[in-house]
């Protein structure tokens, strides 16, 4: 069933929701012209709170991850991604990374990321993929060609006096962002990373449904991976993913720490209680 949340001129005034209705613009467009398109990275467990309880309070990035799946990097369409960022999104491309779009909307900078499933080598992190005309540079997303079908669709119905434009987007879903939150902490130690994986699990999704989607596909080798990850991760109290977290959430008494870390590990357990693994 496809969860669904109502966006209003009562969505609070800020950078985060000028992002967002640019990430809605985003994908209206893309959708019009039928590219295939994941929203990654921190808008994960932002929208999915906002779709269980109407509110969020994620401390979420102000980037946009956009995952381009195999059918959008086909030469034809990778023209037409172009000229949508040049032409109808009016982004240019970033001074420091190729594969990052920028702008600025009153005054506000967001900046769109372009992302390919396929997996990172030793020697290649960006991919540049050729149209008829044109070219596009993407990041290679680690875990994201292990994403599969582990996708699912939110739609947002916003709202502007008596009219309502309705938006659908694709996500990762439980299993899908856990496979590749959990795997980019193999590559870099990034205070929000674990964070978000705490915060999907204890607000974004109910612990039972992640629980039951990872038992569905824990026969697949990247499922597995990411059940014996967030053990490793997580299984005490003092671990140092855990310490990022309390970090990342600026928890500083310790009284708290020793608090918020229980529920951590607490959290996190029952994600994966009872399923195989070291």
């Amino acid at each position: 069933m496809i969860q669904s949340i109502e966006i209003t001129k009562e969505f609070p005034a800020s950078r985060e929701r000028v992002v967002l209705l640019e990430l809605l613009e985003i994908v209206r467009l893309l959708k019009a012209e039928e590219i295939d398109s994941v929203i990654c990275g921190g808008w994960v467990p932002f929208l999915k709170e906002l779709a269980r309880h109407c509110h969020t309070s994620h401390s979420m990035s102000l980037d946009i991850d956009l995952l381009l799946r195999q059918k959008a990097r086909e030469r034809e369409s990778i023209d037409r991604v172009k000229y949508l960022l040049s032409k109808s999104l009016n982004f240019e491309r970033s001074n420091d990374d190729l594969f990052r779009y920028e702008k600025s909307i009153d005054g506000n900078l967001v900046q769109l990321d372009l992302m390919a499933d396929l997996p990172r080598t030793t020697t290649e992190s960006v991919k540049r993929f050729h149209g008829l005309s044109t070219t596009l540079d993407m990041c290679l997303i680690d875990g994201a060609e292990n994403l599969g079908n582990h996708t699912e669709t939110i739609r947002i119905n916003c709202r502007e006096g008596e009219s309502v434009e309705t938006f659908e987007l694709t996500l990762p879903d439980a299993v899908g962002f856990l496979m590749l939150k959990t795997e980019v902490c193999r590559y870099r130690e990034k205070q929000k990373d674990p964070y978000d994986i705490y915060y999907y699990c204890r607000y974004s999704e109910d612990t039972n449904v992640i629980r039951q989607s990872l038992i569905n596909s824990i026969q697949e080798p990247a499922v597995r991976n990411t059940v014996s990850s967030i053990r490793r991760m997580f299984s005490h109290e003092d671990s140092k993913w855990v310490e990022m977290i309390l970090d990342h959430m600026g928890v500083t008494e310790d009284n708290d720490r020793d608090q918020e870390a229980r529920m951590i590990v607490r959290t996190l357990g029952r994600v994966i209680e009872g399923m195989p693994g070291e």
